[in-house]
């Protein structure tokens, strides 16, 4: 697994594969593309007037009607027009797509339950100081 490191000297960015000890500055293609719904509440980082009650209930609501349509062919579509109507994270314009990602790139609280997933699986409601999200794992 492809993992971002800091370079000691430099501070530079580099990515290390755990399995070869292979090392690269390039995002190598290795890893896998991840989309996420995000609700905040109250005590986010970047907080908003709603309730953390509120907001669980709302990721859970959305979480529930995506479970049901997770077999559907066009799954991908749907997920991304959740996430554009529902997400308040700034890639709802992309339909909740974060891209590729590889190891230690994002929140531990994000990351585990991301790197869990099989392919076309989606997550129960996550919490991460961020908000409660939905990941889906393409």
């Amino acid at each position: 697994m492809w993992i971002k490191l800091k370079d000691k000297e430099t501070g530079n960015p580099y990515f290390y594969n755990t399995e070869t000890a292979e090392k690269t500055q390039r995002k190598p293609s290795e890893g896998f593309r991840l989309y996420h719904i995000l609700i905040k509440h109250e005590k986010s980082r970047k907080p908003v007037d709603v309730s953390v009650e509120e907001a669980f209930l709302k990721i859970k609501e959305i979480y529930e009607e995506l479970k049901a349509k997770v077999n559907d062919s066009d799954f991908k579509e749907i997920f991304k027009e959740y996430a554009y109507k529902h997400s308040q994270c700034s890639s709802s314009k992309r339909g909740g797509d974060l891209g590729f990602v590889c190891g230690n790139e994002m929140m531990k609280e994000f990351e585990r339950p991301a790197f869990s997933l099989r392919r076309g699986e989606i997550s129960a409601p996550v919490s991460t100081p961020s908000g409660f999200h939905i990941i889906y794992r393409r």
